[in-house]
């Protein structure tokens, strides 16, 4: 995908030269409490991390591949703030969105200084936008139900409610009520139900 602007950041590609600078949220416990992923205990952790969920797939973009829907692999940014005009400096977090399975899936994190200060609603805002020109019908997100400033950046960037399940959730190993929330682009888009179906703890 190209890379995004917005008042304050610049949404755009890692690369792997960015694993040092990303190490010390994704080794942060606070940061990491409502996060899919292990604390990372060192910058070779991180570089994996970056590898697995960005990195390949940059690749297999450049390689013209694409979901088995013909959507793109490579919704996967860098948050950084912006330095210049449009040059891209310190590096905040990341949002991304899910490039395998049935759904289209959102997740974004920030550093725990770059929190409460609008950037995560400034970014999803963004990536939101990207998904709709991209073709994307429906984008979900979801979110601990402990962790409600993370639905209210969905909320203020017009996802709504869905539903709510609770899974045992790995890697973590702890059981965790999600709030599904979703935003629809194509008129004919219906609530995304592979939670539902798969959690048999569910409810409205």
């Amino acid at each position: 995908m190209r890379t995004l602007e917005t008042d304050r950041l610049v949404l755009r590609r890692f690369t792997e030269a960015d694993a040092s600078a990303l190490f010390p949220m994704m080794s942060d416990a606070q940061v990491n409490r409502f996060l899919p992923y292990v604390v990372h205990g060192s910058v070779a952790d991180t570089a994996s991390y970056l590898e697995e969920n960005y990195l390949r797939w940059y690749r297999a973009a450049d390689a013209d591949e694409r979901r088995s829907d013909g959507l793109p692999l490579d919704m996967h940014c860098a948050i950084c703030r912006k330095r210049g005009r449009v040059e891209a400096g310190e590096l905040l977090g990341f949002v991304s969105i899910d490039a395998e399975g049935d759904a289209y899936d959102m997740g974004y994190a920030l550093a725990r200084d770059a929190q409460s200060q609008g950037f995560a609603t400034e970014a999803v805002r963004a990536m939101l936008g990207e998904a709709r020109r991209a073709g994307y019908p429906f984008v979900t997100a979801t979110h601990d139900e402990l962790n409600p400033a993370s639905g209210r950046v969905m909320e203020h960037c017009g996802m709504t409610y869905r539903y709510s399940y609770r899974e045992h959730w790995q890697p973590k190993g702890i059981d965790v009520v999600f709030k599904l929330c979703q935003i629809d682009f194509a008129p004919d888009a219906s609530t995304y139900s592979g939670y539902w179906e798969r959690y048999p703890q569910h409810w409205v």
